[in-house]
């Protein structure tokens, strides 16, 4: 996979231990699909997985949604500063939106696993997908990211957007889920009780498309 060279314009704190780094790219060869993610590599040398959260019809500029951990990683995002060049690997993965067969879509995200379905969301909406929309989101510690997005498109009646413990929006949308296209992603803990959730509210799990961030940091 191609490397790309790109700069940091801006890092943002979306919440306690969360940021948002926006790169720019020093050419327009860079492209990606809702949903993906890059190899992120600092100028230091260390590098980690970090999900794209922007639309892809501006690729040339990206935001990566991250949660900062105790390693490596993290003290490498404490030491980064604007305008740090960087290299970018990728992009990666196959969580992406399916073709549209006119079902609904029902996104259930935890934590920062709302990156790469605000990615899909802004995508759908600048596209003009027909496809009706849901996010069920449970955050952490209260700490809604990207509300200053997702509320005004619920308040528009463009998207649903709810927010609380997964179980309970399951269970409160199980009649609107059970024809719908379901993603989900967030770290290993969420989508164990998103598949039980879905169980026990009578939904088959192997429809669940899902996008694993491994273990909490």
């Amino acid at each position: 996979m191609h490397a790309h060279n790109a700069a940091v314009t801006e890092i943002e704190e979306l919440a306690p231990s969360v940021v948002q780094i926006t790169v720019a790219f020093d050419d327009e060869s860079f492209s990606f699909e809702p949903g993906q993610w890059v190899n992120f590599r600092f100028p230091d040398g260390v590098s980690r997985a970090y999900t794209i959260a922007s639309a892809a019809h501006r690729p040339g500029a990206v935001q990566l949604c991250v949660r900062v951990g105790p390693g490596r990683g993290g003290k490498a995002l404490m030491r980064l500063d604007a305008g740090a060049q960087v290299t970018i690997d990728g992009p990666y993965g196959d969580f992406v939106l399916p073709p549209n067969d006119g079902r609904k879509i029902v996104f259930m995200a935890g934590d920062t696993g709302i990156a790469p379905i605000r990615s899909m969301v802004l995508s759908m909406l600048a596209n003009g997908d027909p496809r009706k929309i849901c996010v069920l989101y449970e955050p952490d510690q209260r700490n809604i990211l990207y509300a200053s997005d997702f509320d005004p498109l619920a308040r528009d009646g463009a998207i649903v957007h709810e927010s609380g413990k997964i179980e309970v929006l399951i269970a409160r949308n199980r009649e609107a889920m059970t024809a719908a296209t379901l993603m989900a992603a967030g770290f290993d803990p969420f989508l164990g009780r998103v598949a039980d959730a879905l169980h026990e509210n009578g939904i088959d799990t192997k429809r669940l498309i899902s996008e694993t961030f491994g273990p909490m940091p």
